[in-house]
């Protein structure tokens, strides 16, 4: 009977084992996200900033247990959608000031409307790059 517990022990201990580089793949994202996070932690505790380090070991401890590769992606893609709505919030404003004919407010408009674009084209970038570290 021990040898049968022993050789059901060691086959789940093998099991186990050999699943972790595949459970470590699956999770590469929040991989990196934990990484950049221990990064700023280390950095936050090297200059004594306490309330940041118990703010990033709470971020850091709620990533350890609640990360998915699904979860970061779909955050990721939400950026992106809020992004692709301010940019058209933008260039309705920009319509409207058009209209109006006001010049200072028109390039105020124009400048706002460039700033959403970039911040769209970094957030598009971002999904792009996790979706294509994903797949590596």
């Amino acid at each position: 009977m021990n040898r049968r517990w022993l050789g059901c022990l060691s086959l789940a201990v093998t099991a186990g084992v050999l699943s972790l580089p595949a459970a470590h793949a699956a999770d590469r994202l929040c991989e990196d996200k934990m990484t950049v996070l221990r990064q700023q932690l280390e950095h936050a505790q090297e200059h004594d900033n306490q309330h940041r380090v118990r703010g990033l070991q709470r971020a850091l401890h709620s990533i350890e247990e609640h990360c998915t590769n699904e979860q970061v992606l779909a955050e990721a893609a939400e950026e992106v959608r809020e992004s692709q709505e301010e940019v058209r919030e933008r260039e309705l404003a920009l319509e409207e000031a058009l209209g109006e004919g006001d010049e200072d407010d028109i390039q105020k408009r124009r400048e706002k409307l460039a700033e959403a674009v970039r911040e769209l084209e970094e957030h598009t970038e971002e999904l792009d790059s996790l979706q294509h570290r994903l797949n590596e």
